[in-house]
């Protein structure tokens, strides 16, 4: 393309030049350099066309080439394709044959081979959760030939049977030896170990220590067991007492053990609301201890008065109400002296007397209310901390499945701590509730008693003193401890048993 266009190039200047000759004849020097210059440029664009067709020939050689060379490579992998191919064969038809052969020229031998390989199989899982393999721990490299299909030698045979008898012996010594063990913070420390059989083995320190069947290695547990125990282990490993605390399941129960969360641990499972929970209960048991105080004093300040009945006080129940009595009964005779208003004066003393009587109960009852509203709250306090436990376990399924238990074990965790920790503060607030109750009512029931039975005295001192003295009346306090002789059907002896 480019030589067509230099070539039209160059006509169109040779036209224009032959057109314009007879006006310009001094351009006749540039129009020969011109044409020399597309002269030239011409032969150069044919040696740069022929340069690139050689290059495009020898390139398409080189191709036929390599696709002949990988056609002789196609054929001669088929050829060993097929060759391997019927070597197969001919292998798999020997193996069958000399399997045949093994198996009639060994007859009941190849039934004894499969028992001895299945007790060695049983034997590598005894070996392996054995707590003496960490004294000898190449046992299992002696039975390898139990997972590989041949037939065992005698050395092998031998050594099965040596096994046998090492594991039922070690499994009734009790032997000491060294070994690395590996510490809580993970650090192994070389230690004089001592092992009682396959249950238990304990160190310098009395630490029991676990086996891990995994790494074929000692490690002190995380928690021990409790102080006497762990004092017998020392004493045992110092040789100081034949008795030691065992295992039987081989140290699974001291694994348990560890992994049984402290009581301080279950609290803080309980998050913040279980916090809360025991604070109102410690709170309440303060409150509830207080009111068992004051309402036990109160009673014994009660009986007191009762002996003293001649001297009121007015720093206990039964004197302040005592003494409301004595003064509604000292205003009325003074303000109705004529017996005929003696039953108008009855009925104001009782009115006294229960508005005494009222003003004791709150002073009794004080702080019931309040642990009674926290009896109910901490249940309710507990089911809070199960809601928001259970949201907590319903986000953790949300955004990561149920794959891993362990992500929902906070919230579950918190959900049963919190409506364990409610039910455990509402329990005791309500038996000290209960009975601080009981008590009061008590009290309440013995004030009221011992009023009325003053006021029996009181009308049966009229009485008397009416058949004895129609003529004269004679003002008295409330005295039920006066000198004379009360009678044995006294309102008054009726209400010393329940004093």
């Amino acid at each position: 393309m480019t030589y067509f266009r230099k070539t039209a190039a160059l006509l169109a200047v040779v036209l224009f030049s032959s057109l314009s000759y007879g006006a310009e004849s001094g351009t006749n020097q540039t129009l020969k350099s011109l044409l020399a210059d597309v002269e030239a440029s011409i032969d150069q664009s044919q040696q740069t066309d022929q340069t690139r067709l050689n290059q495009f020939l020898a390139e398409n050689n080189k191709q036929a080439s390599l696709l002949k060379g990988a056609k002789q490579r196609l054929l001669n992998a088929e050829q060993n394709q097929e060759r391997l191919k019927n070597l197969f064969d001919q292998n798999e038809s020997r193996l069958v044959e000399k399997n045949e052969l093994l198996k009639s020229r060994s007859g009941q031998l190849g039934e004894v081979f499969g028992v001895v390989k299945q007790q060695a199989q049983d034997l590598s899982g005894v070996l392996q959760d054995s707590l003496i393999s960490t004294e000898y721990p190449d046992r299992l490299s002696k039975i390898a030939f139990a997972d590989e299909k041949r037939i065992p030698t005698l050395a092998e045979l031998q050594g099965l049977w040596f096994l046998l008898l090492q594991e039922m012996t070690a499994t009734s010594e009790i032997k000491s030896f060294e070994a690395q063990v590996a510490q809580p913070n993970g650090v192994y420390v070389a230690s004089n170990v001592q092992r009682v059989g396959p249950f238990v083995a304990i160190d310098e320190q009395g630490r029991f220590l676990k086996y891990d069947s995994v790494n074929q290695q000692l490690e002190v547990f995380a928690r021990q067991p409790g102080g006497s125990v762990q004092s017998q282990a020392q004493a045992f490993y110092a040789g100081d007492t034949n008795q030691l605390v065992v295992d039987p399941s081989r140290g699974n129960l001291l694994e348990l053990l560890g992994r049984t969360p402290t009581i301080q641990e279950r609290i803080d499972q309980a998050g913040l609301i279980g916090y809360i929970i025991l604070a109102l209960g410690a709170f309440g048991l303060l409150v509830a201890l207080w009111r068992l105080l004051a309402v036990f004093f109160a009673e014994l300040k009660i009986k007191q008065q009762y002996k003293k009945l001649a001297e009121l006080s007015d720093r206990n129940p039964l004197g302040r109400v005592l003494s409301a009595v004595n003064a509604a009964d000292q205003l009325e005779q003074a303000s109705s002296p004529q017996s005929g208003d003696s039953a108008k004066a009855l009925a104001n003393i009782e009115i006294r007397m229960d508005e005494a009587l009222l003003k004791e109960v709150p002073r009794l009852e004080y702080g019931l209310t309040f642990l009674k509203l926290l009896a109910a709250v901490a249940p309710l306090l507990g089911l809070l901390g199960t809601v928001t436990g259970m949201i907590g376990t319903f986000q953790s399924i949300t955004v990561f499945g149920t794959s891993d238990p362990k992500l929902m074990a906070g919230g579950i965790s918190q959900a049963l701590m919190t409506t364990v920790l409610g039910l455990c503060v509402a329990i005791p607030l309500l038996f000290t509730h209960s009975l601080i109750a009981a008590r009061v009512r008590r009290l309440i029931q013995l004030l009221q008693q011992v009023a009325f039975a003053s006021i029996a005295d009181r009308l049966e001192d009229t009485a008397q003193a009416a058949s004895d003295q129609p003529l004269k009346t004679q003002p008295s306090t409330i005295q039920p401890t006066s000198s004379k002789p009360a009678s044995s059907h006294s309102p008054v002896k009726a209400v010393e048993n329940a004093v």
